[in-house]
């Protein structure tokens, strides 16, 4: 809610960066398939990689905080649609 009581406008770029990661996933998903790869384990991508999705795909310049706070919605997206396809690693 809003100091006058009115509801918060929605987070316009939280609900982009998920966006992002769900992109991110699937894209990483398409690219093992074309390899004859199965998506196994935990999800491969990093911080690094989310930040730099989040500052190209965006395009504007953010608050280093906002920035981290981002990235960790795009990789937080990105796991969690790796997560539905992929299957446990049986070496760990």
């Amino acid at each position: 809610m809003a100091a006058d009581g009115a509801p918060s406008p929605p987070d316009f770029l939280a609900e982009r960066a998920s966006q992002i990661g769900a992109a991110w996933a699937e894209e990483y998903l398409r690219e093992l398939h074309a390899h004859a790869r199965a998506p196994v384990g935990a999800w491969p991508g990093t911080m690094s990689e989310a930040r730099k999705r989040v500052v190209t795909q965006l395009a504007i310049v953010l608050a280093p905080d906002r920035l981290q706070e981002l990235a960790r919605a795009v990789n937080l997206a990105a796991r969690r649609g790796w997560q539905k396809v992929s299957e446990p690693d049986p070496e760990t």
